[in-house]
């Protein structure tokens, strides 16, 4: 029967539904529908098994800052971290990269 364009009951919400078969011969791309935001289920028979989706991005609190206020200083940014920081400034440094966060 091969690839449906059509979940397999109500409960299940999906742009293409695959057997697991069709989806051995077919994996880099449906992971690549995957990757473009499709919702793709892999069944086995008439039963869904598994829903292919992306893994969310983990990015680190410097890679954020990074991208909202450009390169730094990591020279400047160890010595302010082996200094410590007072509960102001890290208030402040938080509060900041929040409201940047929130804003975008």
């Amino acid at each position: 029967m091969g690839t449906s364009e059509r979940p397999l009951d109500d409960s299940i919400e999906a742009d293409l539904v695959v057997k697991i078969s069709e989806a051995k011969s077919r994996l880099s791309e449906l992971i690549q529908r995957a990757e473009a935001g499709e919702r793709v289920v892999i069944s086995r028979g008439a039963t869904a098994v598994v829903e292919l989706r992306p893994i969310a991005s983990v990015r680190s609190p410097i890679g954020v800052y990074q991208e909202i206020a450009g390169s730094v200083d990591m020279d400047a940014l160890h010595d302010a971290l082996d200094k410590g920081w007072s509960q102001q400034e890290l208030d402040d440094f938080e509060g900041d990269l929040d409201a940047e966060l929130r804003a975008r």
